[in-house]
């Protein structure tokens, strides 16, 4: 009994450093300044390309292909927006407080796809650039 209890004990452990090992690493990437391709094309198509809207992001992530780059997966982070959107609706009706944190992780899940979208095109371009020199 005493070791069950310190395996599901162990386990939970396991799981939360797993949970907080990648939201740093999320955070960590998030954090990258951007290339000039992607704030040029903001620049261009203005409120249509918000870096803070990420299920634009996400559609954009879906057809921006990956040339030459092992990209990373994006469903990790599209689980952690769905479950933070889920957050959102109950911290509107029982905590007020959360909302500002809730935006704010948000915004860091947006921003996780634009980098990684951005890692993408800037891999593409050296990949394109690298043929033409053949």
């Amino acid at each position: 009994m005493f070791a069950a209890l310190i395996l599901v004990i162990s386990a939970a452990m396991m799981a939360q450093f797993v949970l907080f090992f990648w939201r740093a690493n999320m955070l960590a990437t998030a954090a990258e300044p951007l290339s000039e391709t992607l704030s040029s094309v903001q620049a261009t198509f203005g409120k249509a390309a918000n870096l803070d809207d990420f299920d634009v992001l996400a559609a954009v992530s879906k057809i921006c292909p990956s040339v030459g780059f092992v990209s990373a997966k994006l469903w990790p982070a599209q689980a952690y927006y769905q479950a933070v959107r889920l957050l959102s609706w109950l911290c509107s009706a029982v905590l007020p407080q959360g909302s500002s944190w809730v935006r704010q992780e948000k915004v860091f899940c947006s921003r996780y796809v634009a980098v990684s979208i951005d890692r993408r095109l800037v891999s593409n371009q050296a990949y394109l650039a690298a043929l033409r020199s053949c």
